[in-house]
């Protein structure tokens, strides 16, 4: 009787598969199921562990590991079989069995997945564990402690990651009973018993928010310096309310930023009320004695009354200023107000009429122009008229075509009018290009405006001709006298002043008056002997006491001795430490400050000081992508989704919390 042969094993498929799928049109192509890239293959997996290698290394690592498992196991299997076994190496061979997990969220940027369930709580309804500091903005990326996986995502609780998502993209609680979500957590095999939006809403998010606060206040409690920002807002055009963030500086030299508060203030806006609120905000964060001034986005007497009251700095918001400068100054044109109309008709003719747009699409492939959609202007961004007189110069042939054709002549913009606007776009090249400074930068500290404002004003007034007397020169004529209206006086401003000189890409070279820069140059050499003082005041104290213990014949005269010295060095050191300072050579304008001041605080600890009082006070009192882009009218929906109630908790959570 014969005896058959063990079964060899089948060799196991590779895992790269449970990260990809083949195109069904292309067999030696395939998509990631993570970030749904498509890539080559041929006839072996190489290029798809290269993608996940350098895309998603924690999803490689796991596949690393996957590989290892199994192929031992199917070398156990091949050597019961009586074949020779050799030992498997990393990177090829990778097996067949139970999908690894799916990767850490950081795999799944972008994804709701990776926004969601990455917290596991009890199945008890609420939040999920304590906040970490790295969960809050200013402090980095939240670690994530679990990750997904088909076998653990029925174990997971998701209360927590949702409430996380809600409030990252302020999406409103409600979108837990619809049914396309449900079906959405289903495919990712993920339970769909969620809490009810009541529960999100009046449970789950002020548990957030408090816990949050906490960590907050730790951040807070060691800060000596903060500069706060006053957002004043409308909801739903009909109730005022008012956003507190504070800005400062970490130990690390990180800049910081926390909304405290999101309070109404339709009803009895008066100085009295608006002080007693901003006060009594300041001291539930213990940071009343701290503050070193505050910015408000809109000028307001009733406002600016309250900070007096409350006996605090205020300055104006310099995004605000430049978008009153450049709006007025267009509307000052007549001109321009007239061409600027025809323009803004004949935009939002094309937005409106489908027949338009249609023809609008067929001329630019006739022409050979780039198929681009006319930009819709906003009333309050003067950046999007810009945006609109641009698209307009490049399309305007064809949009004079088609409105010819369909018999809207009195829109269509002549040569000479198309020039204009040409030149328009040239002038007010420089103030986009300030608007792009204050965006591009993730912060733009108010040592940047009296650099800022300097150039406008010298470019602007450059190429005027006295005798000059085009609508181009009175554009011109117009910038400048708003700028002389609202950005006068900046150098003389004292806390602008010294941010400038203790910002080391500056100094005093952004200033073009001579008289300021010698006054601020004595005020910083005042504040720091004022520094100087107070970090000797415990050794002077000490040396006193010293010297008290001499003899009585020498004690009177020890002691005159001690406070002379104490005064020579008070001065002394402060002005040998500003000269130095002076003398180093400025970094480069595009450099970062902070970290220049990071590897030379320990060369001047006293300017340090100062650094980081006037270095955290921002440019803008909103944040410049909202101010100066669509995305401020996109968030400004999304925040009208929400009940008066639940305003102050979602926005906290939104700009506090880092997911």
């Amino acid at each position: 009787m014969s005896t058959s042969k063990p079964r060899m094993p089948r060799r196991p498929r590779s895992v790269v598969w449970y990260y990809f799928d083949k195109l069904a049109n292309d067999p030696f192509k395939a998509r990631c199921k993570l970030c749904l890239s498509i890539c080559q293959h041929g006839t072996n997996t190489s290029n798809l562990f290269y993608h996940l290698k350098h895309k998603h290394p924690a999803s490689y690592e796991e596949a690393e590991e996957q590989r290892e498992q199994e192929n031992k196991l199917y070398m156990e299997l091949k050597a019961k079989a009586g074949k020779t076994v050799t030992p498997a190496g990393r990177g090829r061979g990778r097996g067949r069995g139970r999908p690894p997990t799916m990767g850490s969220p950081k795999d799944l940027s972008g994804t709701m997945i990776g926004t969601m369930a990455v917290i596991k709580t009890e199945n008890d309804g609420t939040v999920g564990p304590a906040f970490s500091p790295q969960a809050l903005s200013g402090t980095g990326r939240k670690s994530y402690s679990g990750s997904i996986g088909r076998g653990k995502m029925a174990s997971l609780d998701v209360n927590s990651a949702i409430v996380h998502w809600l409030a990252a993209d302020m999406v409103h609680p409600s979108v837990v009973t619809k049914k396309g979500f449900k079906f959405f957590l289903s495919a990712c095999g993920m339970r769909t018993d969620l809490p009810s939006k009541k529960t999100m809403s009046d449970t789950l998010v002020p548990k957030l928010t408090e816990e949050a606060k906490n960590m907050v206040r730790q951040d807070l409690a060691s800060v000596s310096s903060v500069a706060l920002t006053l957002e004043t807002w409308t909801y739903r055009e009909t109730q005022a309310f008012v956003t507190i963030t504070a800005h400062f500086i970490k130990d690390n030299w990180s800049m910081t930023s926390y909304v405290l508060e999101t309070f109404e203030c339709t009803e009895d806006k008066t100085e009295t009320n608006l002080a007693t609120n901003l006060k009594r905000v300041t001291d539930e964060w213990d940071l009343t004695k701290d503050v070193v001034v505050l910015l408000s986005n809109i000028p307001d007497e009733v406002m600016s009354n309250a900070i007096i009251v409350n006996g605090w700095e205020e300055l104006s918001c310099f995004g605000y200023a430049l978008n009153r400068v450049v709006s007025e100054a267009m509307a000052s044109v007549t001109d321009l107000v007239r061409v600027h109309k025809k323009m803004s008709e004949a935009s939002v003719y094309f937005y409106e009429n489908i027949k338009a747009s249609d023809a609008l699409a067929a001329v630019q492939q006739q022409h050979n122009l780039p198929t681009n959609r006319l930009k819709q202007e906003r009333s309050t961004l003067w950046t999007s008229t810009f945006a609109m007189m641009q698209r307009m110069v490049e399309q305007y042939e064809a949009v004079n075509t088609v409105l010819c054709f369909l018999g809207r002549d009195h829109m269509c913009l002549c040569d000479d009018e198309v020039e204009l606007i040409r030149d328009v776009i040239q002038i007010l090249n420089p103030f986009q290009a300030a608007v792009e400074e204050l965006c591009t930068e993730p912060y733009t500290c108010v040592s940047k405006l009296i650099p800022i404002a300097t150039l406008l004003q010298q470019v602007t007034a450059a190429s005027i001709a006295a005798e000059d007397a085009s609508t181009q020169a009175a554009l011109k004529s117009g910038l400048i006298s708003q700028m002389q209206q609202h950005f006068s006086n900046l150098e003389n401003n004292p806390l602008l002043a010294t941010a400038t000189l203790l910002d080391p890409r500056f100094k005093q070279h952004a200033f073009t008056d001579a008289e300021a820069l010698e006054a601020a140059q004595e005020r910083l050499l005042l504040d720091t002997q004022t520094v100087v003082k107070t970090s000797d005041s415990v050794d002077s104290k000490a040396s006193t006491a010293s010297t008290g213990s001499s003899a009585s014949l020498w004690g009177m005269f020890d002691k005159k001795v001690v406070n002379a010295k104490a005064l020579k060095t008070d001065v002394s050191e402060a002005d040998n430490e500003t000269r130095r300072f002076f003398k180093e050579v400025n970094i480069l304008r595009t450099a970062d400050p902070f970290q220049w001041w990071k590897l030379n605080e320990v060369q001047f600890p006293h300017l340090k000081v100062l650094a980081t009082k006037f270095l955290c006070v921002p440019a803008t009192a909103t944040d410049s992508q909202r101010l100066f882009t669509k995305e401020g009218i996109e968030f400004a929906t999304r925040r009208d989704m929400f009940r008066p109630t639940h305003l102050n908790n979602m926005l906290f959570l939104n700009q506090n919390l880092n997911v």
